[in-house]
């Protein structure tokens, strides 16, 4: 299947327009050099002698598309109109190109910086019928050709010419075996002219460093060598990734969890909601089972049932083990993160309380890090009793995983009483939370109280993060430029501010902070807090199981006691019970006679032995009972917390709030915590060296070469023990680490991720936990369906279903190798992971509309109440606007302009603000399914003058940053997952000659699902109800909303309208 998923990798498109575009917003120049019917170079003039990123053979994907389909159709059955509405929607625009390739000083190629796109080398394969060369292996060996090739044509010392050029690209068609029709040879961005920045980080002064001793490179591990023979791929970030894994797997020791997800056959299933599963899930919910450490959050705040039953489960996952959670939006996903990374911060803190002393958490060993440049650096080296415990985000949504790092650090998620007290390098993370790669400084929105997480991955978020090291500016409102030394920088500006780097809060603080012992201690009495505290709910655990074990023998004799109340009355009379049962046992004694003849009544009188036998033993286990009620009772009282009553697990009741949860003990888990944080950062200082923190600083620009590599990770997460990463950017920010060097990945929103996207990730970590919704988006997944059948059942045929990428996402693989789980709610034969279900985000209609149409019901509603009305646009509804297409697109003019006047009539609401004298434009998102929608409500609701018109006689200016609102809120479906606002326009489209567009878009509740859980509290849906509301899960809308045909700003009646609820 790797050969399979390689094959679909190189069909994927690089979007030169995004680069442009982004060099146009940073006010470079662009030029395009293009070939003229003359045979004349135009365009070279502007270019020539320049710096910058050279774009070669630049085309328009469109053709790209035209080759797949023609080449493809005559060997493929037609296509259903929904795969041909779903290749329209989902089919790539805009420019591509071969290749790039940086021009340095004075215009000279940079023979290194060559990166190719595989798209016009597969399309060249695939024209001619070669598809068995659509393999990393053949890839390989043409890049090789091709690298060396290239070399001979350009000479780094020298200017790169116009017939350089055109010898390169005619090489570039050569390579590929495919020449696009265009007269364009290159597209240049030229790079400002600025004087290069002198990189001068100076030690601080009371610090003095023996220059490291430079070290013999000739080891370098294997894998880096391959990382250097790479050749930069433009259109996939996952092809060497692929290769690597294909290369581990044939190996000697293959990744475990790697083998896991790609495994052949689907786990053996426990279903939870069979009478074994709830068994396990009641047995897993033991106190014995759960987790001390909690993210400090308000001590009112209990996980949900099933979020408890995956933290537990999370516990006890071994290495090269997989656990999938499924997780509905709104059901609490990010807060069973925080609470899983908390577990892993304490089970290494129990470590390092353990530790004689710091050294004692070393190795005896140290390892040179060497750099570009012959720089080196001596590092200690952690124990391996403190690795294992990295923590890895990652995401195919760049938004997720950097909003996921960025809230960890936020105070505003904490208790009231960890507020002012909680801080991990607070100064630190200060300093990081302000900072931007090119911008000042500014202080963070929302306080932080740690350095807990980075989102790092691309380069520009790395150097974001090298300013907790380095100082690029020498005051807060300075904007970074160059590194600076410790003479140019203000420190009180920033110290008054409460941001410093490392060297300066060490600095600070050195002698006032406390040290790793008096830190020990600290810990050791808040754990042994915690464990006094759990050990009573295991005394109460072991008197309910004892109770629960004598209750059958009980109820014989008492019937009316149906389950073990621990009231006063219950107790009398379960006493007066006992005294009754006590007294007919002496009774019955008396008949039998002397005790030592009593062992002869069993054959003499059998019948009066048995039912003395039974009341004796009724009579014991009822004084049982009445001790462990009572027990049961104190215990309750003592640590109030709620244990299960014998209601079925599905009930709400159950499902709102774990069993085993009480403010007293969230109270000492927060603190368990909190001491486990100071501990790390004692450790860290007293643990590092002045080698360290630089090598750490130099790291994450351009990493060391050999096994220090690893070596840094590990102190890095030391350090700051969550780090995010798109998988994009997996492979070169963890250039070096191993298979199985990570200890913990995370992959956040994995039912949007294609299951190729995972693989390095997967190769490298341990532990996998995979958290997602299969019905929410589907992976984006642009090659036509007809494309990817061909290359399917080439590669794979009859297994081509099970690991088809427009099918499945890293979400359903995970789900298949998990053996807990749930029926799927669409398709009952399927199982998906661990389901969460407390839903806490929409309020209703939106939650009973995605909790019928996609998750079978199996969802539970936190937010009570009725449904409210919006001061200016009422009540969630469908607005029924019908109308024709202008121009044969899925555009309704009318559709566009109801929301233009519904958003008008928001702005001109607003109320004015006191600074600025200027409303703001709503919290709103505007939806659509599709792209020709989105494009006419750009071009809509950006029309500055509609925009002046429609406030005339206002008193209302036009609203500021529209276009900057625009990007953020207006977009097709596919852009939104992940994100949430108070309120959702959802723009249907279509026409009567538009019915396949809406076949497409009815023909699961992902579109739908999505669209309406982004509304927190107000939905509407302006569409065609006639077209759309018959459509199956488009009818349980209409239905729940109701249709109002009124207009916008003229809020009815509270009964006006058609409700759910």
């Amino acid at each position: 299947m790797l050969d399979y998923w390689h094959s679909v990798e190189f069909f994927n498109s690089y979007s030169l327009d995004d680069q442009l575009d982004e060099a146009r917003d940073a006010n470079r120049k662009t030029v395009c050099v293009r070939s003229t019917s003359t045979g004349s170079i135009h365009g070279w003039d502007e270019v020539s002698g320049q710096s910058g990123e050279l774009y070669l053979v630049p085309f328009d994907v469109v053709q790209a598309t035209s080759v797949v389909e023609h080449t493809v159709a005559a060997r493929s059955k037609a296509r259903s109109v929904i795969d041909q509405i779903r290749d329209e929607e989902m089919a790539p625009e805009g420019l591509t190109c071969f290749a790039k390739v940086k021009l340095g000083q004075s215009g000279r190629v940079n023979a290194d910086s060559l990166s190719v796109s595989a798209l016009p080398w597969a399309l060249g394969r695939l024209q001619s019928g070669a598809l068995e060369d659509l393999c990393a292996e053949a890839f390989e060996a043409s890049l090789i050709a091709l690298r060396e090739d290239l070399t001979t044509l350009v000479a780094e010392d020298q200017p790169f010419d116009a017939k350089q050029l055109v010898a390169m690209v005619r090489r570039l068609h050569e390579w590929a075996r495919y020449t696009p029709l265009s007269d364009g040879l290159a597209w240049m961005v030229i790079s400002p002219v600025r004087a290069q920045p002198a990189e001068a980080q100076t030690r601080p002064k009371d610090e003095s460093i023996t220059a490291a001793q430079s070290t013999d490179a000739s080891s370098k591990a294997q894998q880096e060598e391959d990382e250097k023979r790479d050749l930069p791929i433009l259109n996939s970030f996952y092809l060497h990734d692929l290769m690597q894994a294909q290369r581990e797997l044939d190996g000697p020791r293959v990744p475990r969890a790697l083998k896991t997800y790609l495994s052949l056959q689907d786990a053996s299933k426990l279903d939870l909601d069979a009478p074994d599963g709830q068994r396990t899930i009641l047995e897993t919910l033991r106190p014995r089972n759960g987790i001390g450490g909690r993210w400090p959050s308000p001590v009112g705040h209990f996980q949900a049932l099933m979020q408890q039953y995956a933290l537990n489960r999370m516990k006890t996952l071994g290495e090269g083990e997989i656990v999938a959670v499924n997780g509905p939006p709104g059901t609490g996903k990010t807060t069973l993160l925080r609470d899983l990374i908390a577990h892993l911060v304490v089970e290494r803190a129990r470590v390092l309380a353990s530790l004689d002393g710091v050294k004692a958490g070393l190795s005896s060993a140290t390892i040179e890090a060497v750099f570009a440049g012959g720089k080196s650096h001596t590092l200690p080296v952690l124990s391996p009793m403190l690795t294992g415990f990295e923590v890895v985000v990652a995401s195919s949504n760049n938004g997720a995983v950097e909003n996921l790092s960025l809230e960890l650090p936020q105070s505003r998620h904490l208790d009231s009483a960890q507020r002012e007290t909680l801080g991990y390098f607070k100064p630190i993370a200060t300093r990081y939370a302000g900072s931007h790669a090119t911008r000042a400084w500014k202080a963070p929105e929302e306080p932080v109280w740690g350095l807990v997480s980075a989102a790092l991955g691309k380069r520009a978020n790395r150097t974001r993060f090298g300013d907790v090291f380095s100082n690029r500016a020498a005051k807060p409102d300075d904007r970074p430029d160059r590194f600076l030394s410790n003479g140019e920088v203000d420190f009180p500006s920033w110290d008054a501010v409460g941001a410093m780097t490392y060297w300066r809060y060490r600095e600070k603080t050195r002698g006032a902070r406390p040290g790793f012992r008096a830190m020990q201690e600290r810990f050791n009495t808040a754990h042994a807090a915690w464990q006094a505290e759990h050990g009573r709910l295991e005394a109460l655990d072991a008197a309910l199981n004892e109770l629960d074990a004598k209750w059958a023998n009980v109820t014989q004799r008492c019937p009316d006691l149906l389950r073990p109340d621990t009231d006063e009355a219950t107790l009398d009379r379960l006493d007066r019970l006992m005294r009754e049962l006590e007294r007919e046992t002496e009774l019955i004694e008396r008949r039998l006679g002397p005790s030592f003849m009593r062992w002869l009544s069993r054959w003499f009188r059998p019948d009066l032995y048995r039912r003395w036998c039974e009341t004796a033993e009724a009579a014991f286990s009822l004084r049982v009972v009445c001790d462990r009620l009572r027990t049961v009772r104190s215990l309750l009282e003592q640590t109030g917390v709620t244990v299960w009553q014998g209601t079925e697990l599905a009930e709400e009741v159950c499902q709102a709030r774990a069993f085993w949860q009480s403010d007293k003990l969230n109270g000492l888990r927060n603190e368990l915590f909190s001491t486990a944080m100071a501990l790390h950062e004692a450790f860290f200082h007293e643990a590092q060296t002045n080698d360290l923190i630089f090598a750490l600083s130099r790291m994450l620009s351009r990493p060391p070469v050999g096994e220090a590599r690893k070596i840094l990770w590990q102190w890095f997460f030391m350090l700051v023990p969550v780090v995010s990463s798109t998988f994009a950017s997996f492979r070169r920010q963890f250039a070096g680490i191993g298979p199985e060097d990570l200890g913990w990945l995370i992959v956040d929103e994995a039912g949007q991720a294609v299951p190729q996207a995972a693989v390095g990730a997967i190769m490298r970590a341990r532990r996998v936990v995979v958290v997602g919704d299969p019905l929410q988006i589907e992976p984006v997944v642009t090659q036509s369906t007809r494309l990817l059948m061909r290359l399917g059942e080439y590669w794979l045929q009859e297994r081509r279903p099970r690991y088809a990428v427009d099918v499945h996402s890293v979400q359903t693989l995970a789900d298949r190798c998990y053996p807990h789980g749930v029926r799927h709610p669409l398709e009952r034969d399927q199982f998906i992971g661990i389901p969460l279900v407390m839903h806490r985000r929409c309020a209703t209609p939106m939650f009973e509309i995605a909790n019928a149409i996609a998750y079978d019901g199996r969802m539970k509603h936190a937010k009570k109440g009725k449904p409210s009305a919006h001061c200016v646009l009422g009540h969630s509804a469908w607005w029924h606007v019908a109308g024709d297409s202008r121009d044969g697109t899925k555009y309704i003019v009318a559709q566009g302009q109801r929301v233009f006047e519904a958003l008008v009539r928001l702005y001109i609401e607003a109320p004015d603000l006191t600074d600025a004298e200027r409303p703001q434009l709503p919290d709103a998102f505007v939806i659509t399914p599709f792209r020709q929608v989105k494009q006419g409500l750009i071009a809509l609701l950006g029309d500055h003058e509609a925009w002046r018109a429609a406030l005339s006689g206002t008193g209302r200016r036009a609203p500021d940053k529209l276009g900057e609102w625009i990007k953020k809120r207006v977009g097709t479906v596919h852009t939104f997952q992940g994100k949430e606002s108070e309120v959702v326009f959802f723009v249907l489209g279509c026409d009567v000659e538009q019915t396949g567009a809406i076949d497409w878009a009815a023909a699961a509740p992902n579109l739908l699902n999505v669209a309406v859980t982004r509304a927190k509290s107000y939905l509407y849906v302006i569409g065609d109800c006639h077209l759309w509301g018959g459509r199956q899960y488009f009818d349980t809308a209409l239905a729940m909303l109701g249709e109002s045909p009124r207009q916008v700003g003229k809020p009815a009646p509270a009964d006006a309208d058609i409700h759910a609820g």
